[in-house]
């Protein structure tokens, strides 16, 4: 596995280790759903260069799920609330930064491939 790949794979599962283990992180009133989308499309960005962008839908749906759980578990420990909108930004996160990186994606065609 080449190095940059290696990091953004280290990368990610810190993110997935924040996220399940780390404590709450104060965010400023009104700043919660950005700082979902943010993680988690991050998360996604990491985990696509990871996997060299040959599993986008697998990417995505273990992010959408990630944020599920995530939701799922907060609904059962001691001060946290789970909240269906923090899911929701967190799947946009997830759909709409794996929608700009499919888009981006080189395709070759018979008129730029070397003969």
């Amino acid at each position: 596995m080449p190095i940059d790949r290696l990091a953004s794979l280290v990368l990610a599962v810190s993110i997935v280790t924040a996220i399940l283990l780390g404590a709450p992180v104060p965010i400023p009133d009104g700043w919660d759903k950005a700082a979902h989308f943010v993680a988690f499309s991050a998360l996604t960005l990491f985990l696509w260069h990871a996997t060299a962008g040959e599993l986008p839908l697998a990417v995505v749906a273990a992010v959408i799920v990630l944020g599920g759980l995530d939701e799922w578990r907060q609904a059962s420990m001691p001060g946290r609330v789970s909240d269906a909108l923090d899911f929701l930004a967190d799947a946009c996160a997830a759909g709409a930064t794996g929608l700009l990186l499919f888009m981006q994606r080189k395709t070759a065609c018979a008129e730029s491939s070397p003969q």
